[in-house]
């Protein structure tokens, strides 16, 4: 009889990276969004300049755990804050449209969280 091989066998394990390592590259990459939307006219755009930061939070949390989630969001809010949306660095509280833009980002850090998690869980080789 042929063995049985299932898709986990062989698979490397998997860790998360630690939170500062996540936060660290939300940062990073936050700031190297900047010129990016600055080259493609985007950065006195806070609709197209969100989206762009939640995609870079989705993308960099999927090598997060559930724990990064909120400060992954916070470190992206900052920025988009600080340089899009006051472009001085200032940050400061708008009420609800800055808890809906918070909102926002974490929603997309969890994405990429569920994202990862779900490719794990039904065995999605990793390329």
């Amino acid at each position: 009889m042929p063995a049985r091989h299932s898709a986990r066998e062989g698979a490397r394990s998997w860790t998360p990276y630690p939170t500062p390592v996540v936060c660290a590259s939300v940062s990073l990459g936050s700031a190297g969004l900047l010129p990016v939307l600055g080259a493609v006219r985007w950065l006195h755009h806070p609709v197209p300049a969100l989206a762009a930061y939640c995609v870079l939070t989705a993308l960099v949390s999927l090598r997060a755990s559930v724990r990064a989630v909120p400060l992954a969001a916070a470190v992206a809010w900052m920025v988009y804050d600080g340089f899009v949306i006051h472009e001085q660095g200032e940050l400061t509280w708008d009420g609800s449209v800055d808890a809906y833009r918070l909102g926002l980002l974490a929603a997309s850090s969890l994405l990429g969280v569920a994202v990862a998690s779900l490719s794990r869980a039904l065995g999605v080789p990793r390329t």
